[in-house]
């Protein structure tokens, strides 16, 4: 690789780097989408690479600061499956569910809506409500479903009946959307029952990782759709998964 390969690939990275701060500072929905499957991998793989390299770099500050973190969601649900359903999980289900509870929905239609209503009703209803992960099917697990799917039904068909309304609030509240599915991604990522002081002064540290993987997604989810917001997802689970087999 000449000079001038590296200069390019720099440029490259620099000009995402800069897409995604312009787009933190002024969200918007009304992207153009991109529908060029080739530039869209190229995108993605770039977004991954900046996001690894800032990962690598969150690994070597807590390091050095020695703080003690919660055990990481992978290693728990690893305790409950096999390798093979583990890695299925990591890279293919569990991105496709984070994505539908809180990146699916950044574009308005009452059906996006609803499911991401029916998949953060769940968690919430399942976390909050009986203490257990989303993943538990011993404790009340189809109480936990109906509440949720009946909140979803309700969603959609009032979203359905205020379509126009909705759209508009979207439009116009985009801003705040964006941010609250960065905020309640880095939020499921914790395990309060392990939160303590320290850890609760150290929070924008600790979910810096998700933070950064939930900016990221928010801008992929508009730029290039739904199925790239996964891919990219299932790409930044591929290192953890690996390191808790």
């Amino acid at each position: 690789m000449n000079n001038q390969e590296k200069i390019s690939f720099k440029e490259i990275v620099l000009r995402k780097v800069i897409i995604i701060l312009n787009f933190v500072k002024n969200p918007d929905n009304k992207l153009t989408r991109s529908y060029d499957s080739i530039k869209n991998l190229s995108a993605i793989l770039t977004f991954y690479l900046i996001h690894l390299f800032l990962l690598i770099l969150w690994v070597t500050i807590i390091f050095i600061i020695s703080i003690d973190l919660d055990s990481p969601p992978a290693v728990k649900i690893r305790e409950m499956m096999s390798p093979l359903n583990f890695m299925l999980y990591a890279l293919i289900v569990g991105p496709l569910l984070e994505e539908s509870t809180l990146r699916l929905s950044l574009v308005f239609k009452p059906i996006y809506l609803s499911i991401s209503i029916l998949l953060l009703s769940y968690i919430l209803i399942s976390r909050l409500g009986y203490g257990v992960g989303h993943l538990d099917i011993e404790e009340h697990l189809w109480v936990r479903i109906i509440t949720s799917v009946l909140i979803a039904v309700f969603t959609y068909f009032i979203s359905k009946r205020y379509s126009t309304n909705f759209s508009s609030f979207w439009d116009a509240n985009f801003r705040w959307i964006y941010y609250f599915s960065i905020i309640i991604f880095a939020l499921l990522h914790l395990d309060f029952t392990e939160l303590t002081l320290s850890k609760f002064l150290f929070f924008p540290l600790l979910t810096f990782p998700q933070v950064v993987s939930a900016i990221m997604s928010g801008y992929i989810r508009i730029k290039y759709g739904f199925i790239y917001a996964c891919l990219f997802h299932g790409m930044n689970n591929i290192l953890p998964a690996l390191s808790n087999l």
